[in-house]
Order: structure tokens, then C-alpha cells, then sequence
């Protein structure tokens, strides 16, 4: 970025020197441009990056993104719009711009009318950016024009300390695939034996590409060499009509913004790596797109700070073709944050994350997710599918299929939910599932869900391969106007190491059911409600079959109609269990009800649940066998 000079001081420049101090003494000036000329977002020589590649997870809860504090590059100002407007004289001008070392090309602020033919009359660069060049617009428009493909507006490759600011660009909406249709690429090549850095924006807005990524940053060396230092500040995306690529296949991207790295495989995982790439302020109309941001394969110690995407997909994409406002993607992405995100009618996902690990998603807002396609995929507010060491904290969710899908991949993934705001969900509000077979390692704390009539609070469906172990959760509410609003298996199977504690649970039929549940799980404090007295033929308490259950402390409240428990084939412990308003009982032959069959283990304990089974209080696992204690 280009050090501003004093107007009465002339060098080989001179004439430029004059002619900025032209647009100076015509009150052009945007606040865009004086931040840029004063430094704020300069560019230059980059200190060390600190703190790199944070390899554990939560620590990343407390741990920032470190600041990239740039200094400022020499170079003069080459005034643009003068000596000609077209797509030649800004090549021209930047031609100026390199020859002095690097330099700022200031816009004289106005309308630019760019011919697409000439655009690609270019090739695949468009119009080549060089090394410590920062393009102000000074708040002007271009307008791609004419109906013919172009590549790319501006490409910036194998170079550092560029700088785009205070500019609208108005594409042609043309476009047939990768490579082609877009605004501006900055990028490593894979001919490149220097890692390159920073890259800012500030203050751009795009309208009306039709390009996978209107802006792509891609590290495509196949070397350790890394991009690092991006800077993406007040980026606005606006989708018009026909924009998205292909709205039918998932495999075609539509999206604003990608930040991605050719190291797609495990394997890969030291190559092409970006780093330090902080995106904020960012907003994007996108009903006729399917994406807002993408972090694609091997982003590292980034961050999306307060990014606002509007209709992802709505009309740009269909049901399960990828219409993601916010997308994380690939087995190597390490040390991802998303901050206060806004989120609003996303098709697919509100934010969708696939493997990597560590990623941070504090105080999202997500609202009006739609699709109900997940048999292939995962479909939510937030989707984490198959992502080591995360944590979700804060947030409202509302009026979405589901709020939150958890997919586990392995085991002590270390996967927390804290703090988080649920309402409306037609399907879930928080769905947990595994990846593959013995998997586990998830926390939720402080959730209060509150799902619609259709849905469960929370859900795990724990079949005999998808299932979850070593669960937490602990003072959380799962309510539903539905009949059940916690399941944690309908089928046998063997997940354990289960936990419950003070969890209300709220519903019209089963607040809680674990059916058939094979491992431990344990349960303290828990209160089950029952809306409107109950159901008939459902019981509060439902867990039939279940393998190894500790229960101690279980409040049922409300309930006219139904069963209180159904623990028919239990085994495990049973103590401290009450009722509060309630007239009803267990199901016949639930343990509780007669003396247990099963074999005990050394301090089981099964309360007496009928009074008539005898004045006793309870059964102990007394020597052996099962001794009636008063």
C-alpha cells in the first residue's frame, strides 16, 4: 500500500503526484480511501504469525484469532479515469503501478463501463494485479458489459500486498464453470516457490456473477508453501436472477466467497495451507446463489466474525443441492471460529461443517431452514458432521427443521453445546447421531429447546451402528408440544455411558424414552411434565429393555392419563423416584412393581413403585440377592 506523499513533493511520478492532488482539491475522497492512505489498512511486510495452528480443541473457546498488524509499502498514486476508462487503460495504469514498485491506482470516482469482450480478450488472468498495489475505487461502479464469458475481473497471483477497497462491480451473470465468470482470484500457483500474503477488501460490493466463487482466495502449490494475512472487511454479495451455476447438483458451487486450498485428503495435510484469514462485516442477499462464505480443505486459525446471509438457496439451489449460508468443508481444516452470525431462511444449512477439527460457533442466529432432505446428508440450522474438538456456544435457534445435527466421528471427539436457544423445530431441536460404530465424546450444558408439535426436543436414534457414547447433559430443557420430547434409542441398542442431570423434560406423552437402551446411562434429578394430564397408552417414563440404568432422583409431574414408568425388562437401580399431581402408576410388571428377577450388581437399589406389592420401601442387591429393605 502506497505511503502518502506531501503534494509539493515530486519524484519519476510527478505527474501522478499532481493529479492526485487534483481529486484531493475536488472533495473526492471516501473514507475507504483515507483509511487505506493512512494505514489503517495498509499493506506490507508481515510480522510472524503467532500462535499457530492450535492443535486442541476448546482452549479455542478462550483463544483469539491473533491480529495481523501490517505496516505501510512505498509507491506513488496513479490516478485512474483521466487518460482513459476502459479495460485497457486500467491494464495500462497498472503496468504504472509495478514499474514504481507498487502504488495505489485511485479511481476517479464514477460510473466505468468494462466490455466483457475485452475482459476476455485477456484470458484466464483478467487484469493482473501486481505486488504492493492497492485498486481504491473511491466509491465507483463498474459494469461488466456485453454478453461474452470472461475469466476474471482482477487476478493476483504468485504476489503480496494487494488491496481492493471502496468499489462496486456489477457482473454480466455469464458464466459456464470453475474458473470463469468471476470478480477476482487471489492465489498461489503451483509453479510458485515463495509463500505469498495479504490480501485485503474493504468495502466491496458484487452484484449479478454467476461464477462457483465471485471471489476465490486458493492456495493451489502442492508444497508446504501457505497463503496468509487475508483481510475481507464490508464484502456485500448480491444475487439476481439466474446466478446460480447449476441450482439441481450438490457438486456445483454458487457462492460469494471461497477460501479453499487443493489439500483435500488427510494426506495432504501439510500442503497448500491458508492461514489467518479473518472475513468480517460480511453480507449476502443469496436467494439466487446457494452459499455465502466457504472455508474449503485446509483453512487454518481463521475466523468469520459477524457475517449476515440472507435466503441461502431459496431459489438459486434445490432441496439437498448444497445451499449452505456458511460452510466449513474438509478433512483438514484446523482451528475455525464463526462469530455472531445471522442467518435467516437458509435452504440446506444455516452453517454446515464437515471433519476437520477445531471449530468455535459463538452466538449464531439461525431462523427458517427448510429442507427436510436428509437422507444423504444432514440438514439444519447448524450441521457439525463428522468435526474433532467443537464448540457451540449461545445462540437462537427458531423455526427450523432441526436446530442442531450432531454427527460424531470418533471416539473422545470432544463435541459441546453450551447455552443454547431452541424454538419452533418441525423435526428436532437437537439431533445427535454417529458417524460410524463406537463413537463418543459430547456435552451439552444449559440447552433450553422448546420444539414444535412435531418434533423431538432432543434425538438420538442409536441403532445398533449410528449410535453415541459417552454422553453429558446436564441442566438443560427439552420440551416439545409433541408426544415425546427426549428419545435416546427406539431400537436396542448398545450406546453407554449416558448421563442426565437436573434435565427437565416436557410433552404430551413421553417426555423421556430410552428404549431398549443397552449401556449405562445414569440419571439424577430429572422432572418429567406432562402437558394437558398425559396421553393414554404412553407412559412418562419410557425405558423398556433398558440394559444398565442408574436412577436416582425422578420427579413425574402433571400427568392424569398414560403410565408413569414403563421399565418392564429394566435393569439397573430405581431410588428417589416421585410424583407431584398425578394419578396414575407404572406399567404392570415394571420393575418397581414386583420383586426384581435380573441379576444385581453391589449397591443396586429398585423403590417399591405399588404399594401393594408389600409395605417394604425398596429392594437391595443384598449378598447375592435381591432382600426386601422397609
Amino acid at each position: 500500500m502506497s505511503k502518502r506523499r506531501s503534494p509539493g513533493k515530486r519524484g519519476a511520478e510527478g505527474g501522478a503526484i499532481e493529479e492526485r492532488r487534483g481529486v484531493a482539491s475536488d472533495h473526492m475522497l471516501s473514507t475507504t480511501r483515507r483509511r487505506l492512505l493512512t494505514g489503517a489498512w495498509a499493506l506490507g511486510a508481515m510480522t510472524t504469525f503467532a500462535g499457530r495452528a492450535a492443535t486442541s480443541s476448546l482452549g479455542q473457546s478462550q483463544r483469539r484469532i491473533p491480529e495481523h498488524a501490517p505496516t505501510q509499502a512505498s509507491g506513488g498514486v496513479v490516478v485512474f479515469g483521466d487518460e482513459g476508462t476502459d479495460v485497457t487503460a486500467c491494464v495500462r495504469s497498472l503496468a504504472q503501478i509495478e514499474s514504481m514498485g507498487g502504488g495505489t491506482l485511485l479511481f476517479r470516482r464514477k460510473v466505468y463501463n468494462w466490455s466483457s469482450a475485452d475482459l476476455k480478450a485477456l484470458g484466464h488472468p483478467g487484469i493482473a494485479v501486481p505486488a504492493n498495489c492497492t485498486i481504491d475505487g473511491n466509491g465507483s461502479v463498474i459494469n461488466v458489459t456485453g454478453s461474452e464469458q470472461i475469466y476474471y475481473v482482477f487476478t493476483a497471483v504468485d504476489v503480496c500486498n494487494v488491496a481492493v477497497a471502496d468499489l462496486t462491480v456489477i457482473g454480466n451473470g455469464v458464466s459456464s464453470g470453475y474458473n470463469n465468470g468471476a470478480f477476482m482470484k487471489f492465489a498461489l500457483s503451483p509453479a510458485a516457490t515463495a509463500g505469498v500474503d495479504s490480501f485485503t477488501m474493504d468495502t466491496v460490493e458484487l452484484q449479478n456473477f454467476k461464477a462457483p466463487w465471485w471471489v476465490v482466495v486458493y492456495n493451489e502449490n502442492p508444497s508446504s508453501l501457505e497463503i496468509q494475512h487475508i483481510r475481507i472487511n464490508g464484502l456485500r454479495g448480491i444475487s439476481r436472477p439466474g446466478n446460480s451455476l447449476d441450482p439441481t447438483y450438490r457438486g456445483t458451487n454458487a457462492a460469494v466467497l471461497n477460501i479453499s486450498s487443493m489439500a483435500s485428503e488427510p494426506a495432504d495435510a501439510a500442503r497448500a495451507i491458508v492461514r489467518d484469514a479473518i472475513v468480517t462485516g460480511f453480507y449476502a442477499e443469496a436467494t439466487h446463489i446457494k452459499q455465502g462464505i466457504i472455508f474449503d480443505n485446509n483453512v487454518h486459525d481463521s475466523e468469520m466474525r459477524g457475517p449476515v446471509v440472507h435466503n441461502a438457496g431459496l431459489i438459486g439451489g434445490h432441496d439437498d443441492t448444497g445451499c449452505y449460508a456458511l460452510q466449513v468443508y474438509g478433512f483438514n481444516n484446523r482451528n475455525i471460529r464463526i462469530t455472531d452470525p445471522i442467518v435467516t431462511s437458509p435452504r440446506d444449512n444455516g452453517i454446515y461443517a464437515v471433519m476437520g477439527s477445531g471449530l468455535v460457533i459463538q452466538n449464531a442466529i439461525v431462523r427458517g431452514q427448510t429442507s427436510t432432505a436428509d437422507g444423504t446428508l444432514p440438514k439444519a440450522g447448524i450441521s457439525s458432521n463428522s468435526v474433532r474438538e467443537v464448540l457451540i456456544l449461545g445462540g437462537t435457534f427458531s423455526n427450523n427443521v432441526t436446530d442442531l445435527y450432531l454427527g460424531i466421528p470418533g471416539k473422545e471427539a470432544n463435541v459441546n453445546v453450551e447455552g443454547v436457544q431452541c424454538s419452533g423445530a418441525s423435526k428436532a431441536g437437537i439431533l445427535l447421531q454417529g458417524a460410524r460404530t463406537e463413537v463418543g465424546g459430547v456435552t451439552i450444558t444449559g440447552a433450553r429447546v422448546a420444539a414444535g408439535a412435531t418434533a423431538r426436543a432432543l434425538l438420538s436414534p442409536n441403532d445398533t451402528i449410528h449410535y453415541v457414547n459417552d454422553v453429558q447433559i446436564s441442566d438443560c430443557d427439552f420440551a416439545t408440544t409433541s408426544l415425546t420430547a427426549v428419545e435416546v434409542s427406539a431400537s436396542p441398542t448398545p450406546a453407554r455411558n449416558w448421563s442426565f442431570r437436573d434435565v427437565t423434560c416436557t410433552s404430551r406423552g413421553t417426555p423421556f424414552q430410552a428404549y431398549q437402551f443397552g449401556g449405562r446411562m445414569t440419571i439424577e434429578g430429572m422432572r418429567l411434565v406432562l402437558l394437558g394430564g398425559g396421553t393414554p397408552g404412553h407412559s412418562a417414563f419410557r425405558c423398556f429393555g433398558a440394559g444398565a440404568m442408574i436412577v436416582d432422583g425422578l420427579t413425574i409431574t402433571g400427568q392424569r392419563l398414560g403410565n408413569t414408568m414403563d421399565t418392564r425388562n429394566f435393569v439397573g437401580s430405581l431410588t428417589n423416584i416421585r410424583s407431584e399431581n398425578s394419578s396414575t402408576g407404572p406399567v404392570a410388571t415394571s420393575e418397581g412393581t414386583v420383586q426384581p428377577k435380573f441379576r444385581g450388581f453391589p449397591g443396586a437399589r429398585i423403590q417399591n413403585l405399588a404399594p401393594s406389592a408389600g409395605d417394604h420401601r425398596e429392594w437391595q442387591w443384598l449378598r447375592r440377592r435381591w432382600v426386601e429393605v422397609e
